[in-house]
């Protein structure tokens, strides 16, 4: 081999030995660095998921139904007529102040049986609330009225009409009787008795057990007839499930007409009567705006029934008995 041979030689295995000095390792100092790794993986919050529901628990309760107050129809009038009749005390009679307590109401009733638990007389002193008269042929004490422990000096008016079992009074013309008396000296006379006036007597006291499932709104009239677009009686009502700021409302327009109040809850309600004019006015007299509370206990056990009247010549402990079931009943 010649010199131009070997050098021709030299040169072609120099650079065949190039690139491959550069794949083993050897750099060169001018390339760009190599690229970053890529960051990690990013970490994805996650919401654990709610704990398995509790097959065994109860739905919850359903709201209690709204409250209602609507009419109902009237029970069939009795016959015959029943009537009522105050015999004692008379028409304008003066009882002596420290005798009031222990005067004797005494009632003539026609045409209208009466029993424990069953139809009765309601008998009402200066319009507070009535008591029941089972036996219409037993005097009753003025102390033993609503009011009439403490009489003061002045006018005092009693009122009386027959009542069905379920407290639905009879509207019959001539059913409801009146009198004015005094205790004392004549004077004070508060209640003009020839103009018209609201007679409340229904609902009052406590409504205990199934009785506080449909409870009754009734009322008596004198010197008044109502109509639509006159003289009518406004109905509100306020406690639990009623909004304060706006009672449960009705106008009763036909006289003899029950309402009802439906889905009471526990607790205590404000029934509030008033006698207003066609204008929605209030028409003047001393009863002609009544409010009355009233109590429901849907979990209470019901009022016992009154107690049938003692036989005659019975001690003084069975006629106590007597009264004291006459006055739980409601």
């Amino acid at each position: 081999m010649n010199r131009t041979t070997k050098r021709s030689f030299s040169i072609l295995l120099f650079a065949l030995a190039a690139p491959l000095a550069w794949a083993c390792g050897g750099g060169n100092d001018n390339l760009p660095p190599p690229p970053p790794p890529p960051p990690p993986p990013a970490t994805v919050a996650t919401t654990p998921p709610p704990p398995p529901a509790d097959v065994d628990a109860a739905p919850p309760a359903p709201p209690p139904p709204a409250v209602t107050l609507l009419p109902g129809a009237a029970s069939p009038d009795p016959t015959p007529a029943p009537t009522v009749h105050i015999v004692a005390p008379t028409r304008g009679q003066s009882i002596p102040a420290d005798k009031a307590g222990d005067f004797k109401v005494k009632l003539d009733v026609k045409n209208w049986a009466t029993a424990p638990g069953s139809a009765h007389v309601h008998l009402i002193l200066d319009d507070k609330p009535y008591k029941p008269i089972f036996d219409t042929k037993a005097p009753i004490k003025l102390s033993d009225l609503p009011g009439g422990d403490q009489l003061a000096e002045g006018q005092h008016v009693l009122v009386a009409f027959p009542s069905r079992a379920n407290h639905e009074s009879v509207k019959l013309k001539g059913a409801l009787t009146y009198v004015e008396f005094y205790v004392g000296k004549a004077k004070d006379k508060k209640v003009d008795l020839a103009k018209p006036l609201l007679v409340y007597s229904r609902p009052k006291g406590n409504y205990n057990g199934d009785m506080a499932n449909h409870v009754l709104i009734d009322f008596q009239l004198m010197n008044e007839t109502l109509a639509d677009g006159k003289d009518h009686v406004h109905i509100a009502v306020t406690g639990p499930g009623v909004d304060m700021n706006s009672p449960l409302n009705a106008e009763v327009t036909k006289f003899g007409t029950p309402y009802y109040l439906d889905n009471l809850q526990n607790g205590t309600y404000s029934v509030k009567l008033d006698l207003v004019g066609g204008d929605n006015n209030p028409i003047a007299g001393a009863w002609n705006s009544v409010t009355r509370e009233i109590k429901i206990d849907h979990d209470a056990a019901p009022s016992p029934a009154p107690m049938p009247p003692a036989p005659a010549g019975a001690d003084a402990d069975a006629g106590s008995a007597t009264d004291a079931g006459a006055k739980r009943s409601k």
